[in-house]
């Protein structure tokens, strides 16, 4: 009888000492993160520059702020928690206050000339939730080489396009 409680207290600690041993994301030196968040492009500055910008905005971004002297755009996109959430967070709370409101998904872009025919984009994402007085809690930078990927793709695409436009390759049909 001692033998099996003993086999089953060290089963017990043996997984609990595997629980604490989970795996967690590995950590992203600045220039690991730099390499996925960086692209050269071809294509001069103002281009590049404002198809960064459509594709903020096709993405759902509201442009913050702009400034076509530094190359930087800010841009967030706000994803409001459902109003019954919110409502249950306001009943159950001391004095009325919601907790998390949402989450803000916030980008900064820098858009940088690197001669007249190139440019290069850096940009970082960072995400958190906020609450009934807009304080931002839980901000973290997004690592995800794949979202930037996907983003810097469709930059790229944006720039072909409106580089079509401008030598007349695609034109619109006239109105009827």
């Amino acid at each position: 009888m001692k033998s099996r409680i003993f086999m089953g207290g060290f089963l017990v600690v043996g997984l609990l000492s595997l629980s604490g041993c989970a795996t967690t994301a590995p950590q992203i030196s600045p220039m690991q993160m730099r390499q996925f968040t960086t692209r050269n492009f071809e294509g001069n500055y103002e281009n590049v520059f404002r198809a960064t910008m459509t594709v903020l905005q096709d993405q759902g971004y509201i442009i913050k702020n702009t400034d076509m002297n530094s190359g930087l755009i800010v841009a967030q996109i706000d994803r409001e928690a459902s109003k019954s959430s919110q409502f249950w967070q306001a009943m159950f709370s001391q004095h009325g206050y919601i907790q998390n409101k949402g989450t803000l998904v916030e980008t900064s872009v820098t858009v940088n000339k690197l001669n007249d025919a190139q440019s290069e984009i850096r940009m970082i994402i960072e995400e958190g939730t906020y609450g009934s007085f807009n304080n931002k809690t839980d901000i973290k930078t997004i690592t995800d080489p794949k979202i930037y990927d996907a983003f810097l793709n469709d930059v790229l695409i944006e720039v072909k396009r409106r580089e079509a436009i401008n030598k007349g390759a695609v034109t619109t049909p006239p109105a009827k």
